[in-house]
């Protein structure tokens, strides 16, 4: 569910600030930030903080970051903005739902 909630989050971000110059390294840290407190409100927990953790969510950092940089090169016009915000929410969504996977083989090693 956060997965879904996440993309809906970044597609919507993107459009509707499509036509200004963004802070890629300030708009990541707040997305990041406001996913952190939907995954409390949806687990209705504190998160149990340790590695792992602080690994997913800079990975999650980097991703949106990357994402929203890329964003003001390749959205020239409306169409280019759509699909790429389409693409971004999609690559998100699987990105999210196979973070922990790729964290413990990160730390595995």
């Amino acid at each position: 569910m956060l997965s879904i909630l996440g993309s809906l989050i970044i597609v919507l971000w993107l459009l509707f600030t499509m036509n200004r110059k963004k802070q890629s390294f300030f708009e990541a840290s707040i997305f990041t930030m406001v996913m952190m407190g939907f995954s409390c409100l949806m687990q209705q927990s504190w998160p149990d903080v340790n590695n792992a953790w602080l690994l997913t969510w800079v990975a999650h950092w980097l991703f949106v970051f990357i994402a929203l940089w890329l964003f003001d090169i390749i959205a020239v016009s409306t169409t280019s903005a759509v699909v790429y915000s389409l693409v971004v929410s999609v690559g998100y969504y699987y990105f999210e739902s196979h973070i922990f996977t790729l964290v413990e083989h990160w730390l595995s090693k």
